[in-house]
């Protein structure tokens, strides 16, 4: 979900296993211009097929990707992105994804179906998909950053393992 710390843990975690960062939304922005205005101007079925294509175009080793929130709404996407690394749902409660969101201009964000769905509605149903796509889940509370970081290293090794 937007505000579970995608980025924030990505761009962590890569530093600190020596992999490079990948932020689909940053590449979407590069090509073609901020997330909301997309939206705005094209609409939700266009914004995901860009995003789409994005995940689509993925590829590489030793690489972390932090796609967007709405990556789930495209199976194929999602196909590719578990064959080529190991996913991750970040699960964060309602409240505290709330609290991230409402700190800044939720309107601005890109978030796809708030104009149809309420946050929790969103997250209602978004959540199974996250799940259905995930290898891993690590559930993460308020917890401080750092922390954070070391309860999904911790869960990486134990999966790994397995």
């Amino acid at each position: 979900m937007p505000g579970c710390g995608k980025s924030t843990l990505g761009k962590l975690l890569g530093h600190k296993i020596g992999y490079k960062f990948v932020d689909c939304d940053r590449i979407i922005e590069s090509c073609e211009g901020k997330l909301q205005q997309i939206i705005e101007t094209h609409g939700d079925d266009e914004f995901l097929a860009i995003e789409e294509a994005t995940l689509l175009s993925l590829k590489g080793r030793r690489k972390v990707f932090s796609p967007g929130g709405s990556c789930v709404l495209s199976p194929s996407g999602m196909l590719h992105v578990r064959q080529i690394s190991l996913v991750v749902f970040i699960d964060v409660p309602l409240r505290i994804i709330e609290r991230r969101l409402m700190t800044g201009n939720i309107d601005s964000r890109g978030i796809i179906g708030l104009k149809k769905m309420t946050l929790n509605e969103l997250f209602d149903y978004r959540r199974p998909l996250y799940e259905r796509y995930a290898h891993l889940v690590v559930i993460l509370n308020d917890t401080p950053v750092r922390e954070s970081l070391d309860i999904l290293m911790n869960k990486m090794t134990d999966y790994r393992r397995q």
